[in-house]
């Protein structure tokens, strides 16, 4: 077992031993106000000798104005016992009188009264420093990172993101300078708010990383956080507040970590997305629920990308019929009059790992990341295709296929529209096109494309009315077709039997289309029971889960054959799906 001397020593020797080439070893005497280092130190450091007195003034005197009282500081908790490990990054002096980041690791070797020597290394930092506000760049702070864990095992602390929003904006009114004068002023707040456990970095972009690994938590970085928006503020009021700008904050806090220092940015990143979504001024907290879902959500967006790339190898149409609803009736609990006289396409993704996914799933990824454009020109030609098939039976079932919106702004819609036409032959009078109203609303060039489809021949469909902006006079506009009434509506009119409201309400924008010369659809009917509620209020078409739910196209033909088709050849039909 070792005695304390023989403890004390080996610390020293680990110090030593750790130093790198550019590193310098140094021992302090507290008590003394002398310190001593390494030979080569007078050639990079601006210090008057290996071994002088009065150190703690000289030192102070060396470091960056910004840093002196951090330093300063530093060093007072060390002689006060408040400390017995130092670590922390300043700039010093270097031998042209130009300042360079240094890092400062030491250990109280001898904590006795009147003999206390603070012994440790100087590293010199790597210049990977950003121009415009002097601080070191993220492959700085990754090094950094590793070097810590390296040391130590492992550490503890937190990492808090921020960006300054409006910076673009900034630089296309006022010019460059005027944006980079306000980043070097942000980032001289966040010099001014850290403590000497502090490191700060410009990382991506217009963003910047404070990183602590002193143990503090995410407590510490929302006081942090608070103390550089009242630094941003008054850079505002300085500035005559004639360049506006705000400051988001992401923040994860991790404890005794090991793993690699680009992961826990990738999560400092995902928390700064999210304190921007949340608005200005906002920190947001590391959630760890909500970034499982993001990079589920990075996992299926490439590989509905290497599906895109693969020949579209595991998207697939699925199919809900649509009814006419004038001719139903509920007879002994048995539905009578029932005519399929369409179908809505629905979009389905086979993952691998994930079994089969839902459009609610799938198609908001594929916004995002523009590959709605390629997809939305694969699905009209797949489900205009089939319509020309069943339209071998049936010449008048028509196929109703979802527009996303981000098709009408990423592609050429009618372009890709009038192409599917031509491959598939299938005559335009039976193509809905169904577009969400809340989509589109104050679209301008909107109105042109749904005249151009209106020209076509082609009928267009408002899905999910009522849960936008829902004036039936705009709709009308569109020339629209059919109201596609939400199913939430449905559901609470047949749910609620002693309630009128509900109905009234449907019962109104139905006789209101009708007036307009629209057809109105109601989505979610699913049992003998709602047809019974919703007869009476005369809708033009049903769609739900009492006529079947959607299945692939050979379902579907099976399913619904004994509504769909009057040929003596029907079971020919299987060997014509796509």
């Amino acid at each position: 077992m070792l005695d304390k001397k023989s403890a004390e020593k080996t610390d020293f020797k680990a110090f030593v031993k750790a130093a790198g080439s550019d590193d310098f070893v140094f021992v302090l005497n507290l008590d003394k106000n002398v310190i001593s280092l390494s030979e080569d130190v007078v050639k990079v450091l601006s210090i008057p000798d290996r071994e002088f007195d009065n150190a703690f003034e000289v030192m102070s005197e060396l470091v960056h104005p910004d840093d002196k009282e951090l330093f300063e500081k530093g060093i007072e908790r060390i002689k006060n016992g408040g400390e017995s490990d130092f670590i922390a990054e300043y700039r010093f002096k270097n031998e042209k009188n130009n300042y360079i980041p240094v890092m400062i690791r030491g250990k109280l070797l001898s904590p006795k009264k009147n003999d206390r020597v603070l012994a440790g290394i100087i590293t010199l930092k790597a210049t990977h420093r950003d121009d415009i506000t002097g601080l070191p760049l993220e492959i700085q702070m990754v090094q950094d990172y590793n070097d810590l864990v390296k040391e130590n095992g492992s550490v503890s602390g937190f990492i808090l993101a921020v960006r300054i929003e409006g910076l673009e904006r900034i630089n296309e009114n006022f010019g460059l300078d005027v944006g980079d004068k306000i980043f070097a002023l942000v980032a001289k707040a966040c010099l001014a708010v850290r403590d000497e456990h502090t490191y700060i970095y410009r990382i991506s972009g217009n963003k910047i990383a404070l990183m602590n690994v002193s143990g503090k938590n995410a407590h510490d970085a929302q006081e942090l956080y608070s103390a550089l928006k009242r630094k941003v503020s008054e850079i505002e009021y300085n500035l005559d507040y004639a360049a506006v700008f705000t400051i988001s904050s992401g923040v994860v806090s991790f404890i005794n970590d090991s793993s690699e220092p680009k992961d826990l940015l990738k999560k400092a990143d995902f928390s700064l997305s999210m304190g921007k979504k949340s608005g200005k001024h906002n920190l947001y907290l590391f959630n760890s629920t909500e970034y499982t879902k993001h990079i589920n959500k990075l996992y299926l967006r490439e590989k509905l990308r290497d599906s895109v790339k693969n020949d579209f190898k595991g998207f697939e149409m699925y199919y809900q019929p649509v009814v006419d609803a004038s001719e139903i009736v509920n007879s002994c609990n048995q539905l009578q009059g029932v005519h399929v006289v369409g179908a809505e396409a629905l979009l389905r993704w086979s993952c691998p790992e994930m079994g089969m996914l839902g459009a609610d799933q799938v198609v908001p990824i594929l916004e995002e990341s523009g590959l709605i454009a390629p997809v939305g020109r694969w699905i009209l030609i797949k489900t205009f295709t089939q319509c020309k098939m069943w339209n071998e039976y049936d010449s008048n079932f028509h196929m109703s296929v979802n527009l996303s919106y981000m098709q009408f702004e990423r592609s050429d819609i009618l372009l890709d529209v009038q192409m599917a036409l031509e491959k598939s032959k299938v005559k335009p009078e039976n193509i809905i096109l169904e577009i969400t109203e809340s989509g589109y609303i104050d679209h301008i060039e909107l109105q042109k494309i749904l005249d151009e489809f209106h020209k076509m021949k082609i009928r267009v469909d408002i899905d999910d009315f009522g849960t936008g902006y829902s004036n039936l006079r705009y709709i009308q506009n569109l020339h629209a077709n059919t109201l596609k009434l939400d199913y939430s509506f449905v559901h609470k009119a047949v749910l609620d039997r002693d309630g009128e409201s509900e109905r009234k309400v449907i019962q109104y924008i139905i006789d209101m289309a009708h007036d307009l010369g629209m057809n109105v659809c109601l989505e979610g009917v699913e049992s003998e029971s709602d047809i019974e509620v919703l007869a009476p209020l005369k809708a033009d078409k049903y769609q739900g889960y009492l006529f079947g739910k959607p299945v692939s196209s050979y379902a579907f033909f099976d399913e619904n054959k004994r509504f769909l088709f009057e040929c003596q050849n029907i079971f020919l039909f299987v060997g014509h799906q796509l």
